[in-house]
């Protein structure tokens, strides 16, 4: 009965955008461009008059937006969509932050029990439930195959819970699970990919960002705003290797800073220019690092989870019971699975949304909301009869 009062209500606010007076009615819509040949097939069976046409500029705001995904990209809907979704003239971000985001996700995750539960979890949901929006699990399904990748690499599952099994069975055991690296033991060199990863996103975003200021016929905004930051961080990297320098003096680290320079002041005067320098070196140092800075969590989540995930097989292992040890391991690591599953999701998020997002992102946009059958308490299942 929900269901069908929602229809019901569906139609009479899709009617009420109608103007008609009762015989012809004129009916003005939005449909994505893939749907043309469709749509003109279908006008075609009426005796009625159509013409079709390209948005306008001063009508991007209420142009409606659908997100173009394939089945990789549009598990992303779902992050996208918790924060804005991007304005009509704007920047679809999925198929940018579709591969940082699970990439992150798997690597604070890390663990093969825990890809694999996600994994698994997924695949039935989608099969039992196949929920209209399957963007969410699907996020869940590639993180989860991340996860189980970056949990082979650093040799978890359910943390040490193998290692601590073969103990309880033959205490004289000395099994370990193979490893590329330990988050416990090589800390450094996580805080280090975690570092340059987070470098790796950051110069991603700067470079949509200038792909599209350049589109827009704004070059001068994306030659000061980011490419003269490019031109003084390769300075400073050719200065420290002692790379192009004419007479001691780094030449391209101070045609970066000329650049700094001239970019702060325009269209100020007077003292405004001054200030604009300081605002302008200040924001951009502070900003570019602790953003770069802001990608250690990565370490972090990893380095929690793993140590958490040893505590409860440490605690289950000091009874000296294997079915007590199976039963307090999985009972602590189904935990640790739960608070892991919030705290990357979440931290992963804020990466996107702070980090990545600011650097290009266009936020405003409304969502294309076409007028169909839509249950949540009630499966439709479409039956095809063969007559």
């Amino acid at each position: 009965a929900c269901d069908r009062m929602a229809l019901e209500l569906s139609r009479q606010e899709a009617a009420e955008k109608l103007l008609t007076d009762g015989n012809i009615f004129c009916l003005v819509g939005w449909y994505p461009l893939k749907a043309e040949k469709k749509l003109t097939t279908l006008l075609g069976r009426f005796d009625c008059a159509y013409e079709l046409a390209e948005p306008q500029p001063e009508e991007y705001p209420d142009v409606p937006v659908k997100l173009e995904s394939n089945r990789f990209t549009r598990s992303m809907n779902c992050i996208t969509e918790q924060y804005s979704l991007p304005a009509y003239d704007g920047v679809d971000p999925n198929p940018f932050m579709a591969p940082f985001f699970i990439l992150f996700f798997g690597m604070m995750m890390a663990d093969m029990g825990y890809g694999l539960l996600m994994i698994v979890g997924s695949l039935l949901f989608l099969k039992k439930k196949r929920p209209d929006d399957r963007s969410f699990m699907e996020m869940i399904f590639w993180c989860g195959i991340m996860t189980f990748i970056f949990g082979a690499l650093t040799g978890g599952f359910f943390g040490d819970f193998i290692p601590q099994l073969c103990k309880l069975i033959d205490p004289a055991s000395t099994f370990t699970m193979p490893a590329l690296f330990d988050p416990l033991n090589d800390t450094m060199a996580i805080m280090v990919g975690s570092l340059v990863l987070g470098a790796i996103q950051v110069f991603t975003g700067m470079t949509v960002s200038v792909v599209e200021k350049c589109r827009n016929g704004h070059f001068p905004d994306a030659l000061f705003d980011e490419i003269t930051w490019w031109i003084i961080l390769a300075g400073g990297a050719m200065a420290i290797l002692g790379v192009g320098s004419v007479g001691g003096v780094p030449v391209v680290l101070c045609v970066g800073g000329l650049m700094l320079l001239y970019g702060a002041g325009r269209g100020k005067k007077g003292f405004g220019k001054v200030t604009g320098v300081v605002a302008a070196v200040y924001n951009g140092v502070t900003g570019f690092f602790s953003d770069i800075l802001s990608y250690v969590r990565l370490m972090a989540l990893m380095l929690s989870g793993a140590v958490l995930a040893q505590v409860f097989n440490m605690l289950g292992a000091t009874t000296g019971n294997i079915v007590l040890f199976v039963i307090i391991a999985l009972v602590g690591n189904a935990l640790n699975l739960a608070l892991n599953l919030l705290g990357c999701y979440v931290h992963d998020m804020r990466l996107q949304f702070l980090e990545f997002f600011g650097r290009f992102y266009k936020d405003g946009g409304k969502a294309f909301r076409p007028l169909r059958m839509q249950a949540n308490h009630v499966e439709i299942i479409k039956e095809e009869h063969v007559q």
